[in-house]
Formats: structure tokens, sequence, C-alpha cells
């Protein structure tokens, strides 16, 4: 009877060292494995917002690509607009491509970045003899956004101080077989140039470049000359 009751109470005491070993061993379980389960729970929720950002960003490229297929720039007669690839029948870059002067170039551009979010790939700019700019600007079509930051897409500053003559000289010409050159210096700062040749801190083009004389061209078309004098002097 007595050792009867002793295995009982043996039994039952075994009984509750393994139950309490068991819950030890859950406790410890979820100790080592619920920090990597929340782990893998918050990438997974990461990766699904991640998922439906695309999904909205790729839909509103979607959207603005038909307007920007379904809006022509009737007025604009000096530029062409073309969608120069698409991805699944969508359009994903855009060329604009014309020659006007600085000023026509703003206006539009400014008209372009109102009504669509583009991000620039490539831009090719060159100031033709008449002062007006050639450009050729290739973008890629972005998601809408309700606040978006202006770009200057412009080859140089829209406007630039007066010409001063003082800050200009004329030093040198020098021409090898058919090729002529000019040392210029602009606010003490020498410059070997020739025909076409952009200075960019001046906002000017060399136009011209004769046994004596240099013609500068502004962005308006607005021409100055210079001739060979001595050091520190300048003609407009």
């Amino acid at each position: 009877m007595f050792l009867s009751q002793y295995l009982k109470n043996n039994m039952t005491t075994l009984y509750d060292i393994k139950g309490s070993l068991v819950g030890l061993l859950v406790v410890l379980q979820l100790a080592v494995w619920y920090p990597l389960i929340s782990q893998n729970q918050e990438e997974m929720e990461h990766l699904l917002k991640q998922k439906d950002l695309t999904r909205a960003e790729w839909e509103g490229i979607k959207m603005q690509s038909k307007r920007i297929e379904q809006v022509m720039f009737s007025d604009v007669l000096w530029a062409t607009q073309e969608i120069t690839s698409t991805t699944d029948l969508i359009a994903t870059q855009l060329k604009l491509e014309g020659v006007a002067s600085i000023f026509e170039w703003q206006a539009w551009l400014e008209r372009v970045e109102e009504l669509f979010a583009l991000g620039v790939m490539l831009a090719s700019w060159k100031l033709e003899p008449n002062g007006e700019w050639g450009g050729r600007l290739l973008f890629d079509i972005k998601a809408p956004k309700k606040n978006r930051e202006y770009h200057n897409w412009l080859p140089t500053k829209l406007r630039i101080g007066d010409f001063v003559a003082k800050d200009w000289s004329l030093l040198s010409i020098m021409r090898v077989g058919e090729k002529t050159s000019a040392l210029l210096e602009y606010k003490r700062h020498r410059h070997w140039v020739r025909q076409g040749s952009w200075l960019p801190s001046a906002g000017l083009s060399v136009e011209t470049v004769s046994f004596d004389q240099i013609t500068l061209m502004s962005k308006d078309g607005t021409q100055r000359a210079l001739i060979v004098r001595e050091t520190g002097e300048g003609n407009e």
C-alpha cells in the first residue's frame, strides 16, 4: 500500500517535471524562432508594399503615356515629338527635337514639364549661325506626382549680363593651313578658340575668325566683334 502510494506520487512528480520541461522547451523554441518569424513577416509585408507601389507606378506610367500620345503641340511648328520606345504597347520614352530661340525652347519645355513627369536621358544642343538652338532631348516617362521638382533642361543660362568690352582682349590669331585659331582673354582667363567654339562662362559662341578679328554671338543672335589690340583692350 505504501509502495503503491509512493510510486503514484513519484509518477505525478515525474509528469509535472516532464510537463514543465516541455513547456520550457516550447518557450525556448519560441524565443529562438520568433525573431526569425517576425523578420520574415516584416520582409514579406515590405515586399507586398513594394509590389503594390510598383504596380501603382506602372499604372501611373500607363495613364501618362496615353496622355502623351494624345497631346499634340500643334502650335509648336518648329519641333517634333516622337515615342521612341514602348513596353507592352505602353510608351516609355519620348523624344523632342527642333530648332528655335532659347526663349521658345524654354516656353515649350515648361509646358511639357507642367503636363508630364519626365526624366532626361540624353540632351544634345547645337547653337546655329542665326543664334537659334538645335536641340534633341530623350526622356523616360515616369509616374506622375502631385509635387514635382522643376528641371532646367536648357543648354545654358537663359539670361546673362551685358557685354562689357573691357572684360575682353583678343591677344593673337594663328593660322595653320586652313584652320585659324584665336587666343582670347576673358576676365583674366585665356582661351584658344576656333569658329564654332562655345564659351559657357560668357554665354557666347565664336561665329567667325579672320586674320585680324573674331565675331562672337550671343544666344539671341546678337554679334560682337573683337579686333587684335594691346592686352586689356577690346572692341564691341
